[in-house]
């Protein structure tokens, strides 16, 4: 006999109802849903009648999950090779702006490090050509003669007048000491010019011969100068008349030509000037030797 089995008990609602009463939303994806079902069966009931299935429909419909909602499916990325080598050339530009960036960054640093080398070779190079050009200058000034005025004489001063200018005649003597005092070096003195000026008045100029001077030697140089119908003004003639009455006359007496020594193994000549300034007559003929001033480099 058969036992008619009760009809089975619907579930208890969990008070919300049917979605899709509720939400127009899930009806249709219910109905969508339940198509894809009916084709899967009919698909199922052709691969068991011809042997074979096809699966593109199941991997082509959209998966839904039991609430309803569309699960997100993960689609296959298909690119062409132009996209790829597109992406492969973005990335090299990418990556060449990088390396540029980075370059440009560490640029800055090089260029001060490269400043500061610079800075530091020029100033060990000048530090080197300063402390040489000291202990030659030292060297030199070792070598040099010392001068001194021995004696200062007038032995002719008289002035005339003309119809426009007033004219001098003059005769003088000065004689100068140069001393060697380097105990190893020989001083050799080029021919030099000397010119002798007191109150603005040039009186006479006179060239003298080379000499070489041996070393720890004293040698007397004489300059005889003079000078005939020389232009002068007023004021510079009565000066110098009053001074050299009372042997007070200032006078002036530069020597310019080159000086010459051995300097390891050379010899070299130097343009030299001595310059005797502001001599006092009063202080030769006292002795005293007023003393000039050696000048290399000069002229």
């Amino acid at each position: 006999m058969s036992e008619h089995l009760p009809p089975p008990q619907r579930r208890a609602s969990s008070g919300f109802g049917d979605p899709a009463l509720v939400f127009p939303e899930f009806a249709s994806k219910q109905r969508g849903l339940e198509r894809v079902q009916e084709g899967d069966r009919e698909g199922e009931d052709s691969s068991h009648g011809k042997g074979s299935f096809d699966l593109s429909s199941r991997f082509s419909s959209p998966s839904v999950s039991r609430n309803g909602f569309e699960t997100p499916r993960k689609t296959s990325s298909l690119k062409l090779p132009g996209f790829r080598e597109e992406e492969e050339t973005d990335r090299s530009t990418n990556s060449g702006s990088f390396v540029d960036r980075e370059e440009k960054r560490k640029c800055p640093g090089c260029f001060r490090k490269c400043c500061a080398c610079t800075c530091m070779f020029l100033s060990i190079v000048l530090i080197i050509l300063l402390l040489t050009g000291l202990s030659v200058n030292s060297s030199v000034k070792s070598r040099l003669p010392e001068v001194s005025v021995t004696n200062l004489k007038f032995s002719r001063l008289d002035f005339a007048n003309s119809t426009k200018d007033l004219l001098l005649n003059a005769n003088m003597k000065t004689v100068l000491e140069l001393s060697n005092k380097d105990d190893k070096s020989v001083l050799y003195y080029s021919p030099m010019k000397a010119v002798v000026s007191s109150e603005n008045i040039n009186l006479g100029q006179k060239k003298l011969v080379g000499f070489v001077q041996s070393p720890g030697n004293v040698t007397y140089l004489s300059i005889a100068t003079r000078l005939r119908k020389g232009k002068v003004y007023d004021v510079d003639a009565t000066l110098l008349r009053n001074k050299e009455k009372k042997l007070e006359a200032v006078v002036n007496v530069r020597l310019s030509g080159k000086l010459g020594f051995d300097w390891l193994g050379f010899r070299i000549r130097l343009p030299t000037v001595i310059a005797c300034e502001d001599v006092k007559q009063s202080d030769v003929i006292n002795g005293l030797k007023p003393t000039c001033d050696v000048r290399i480099f000069s002229q």
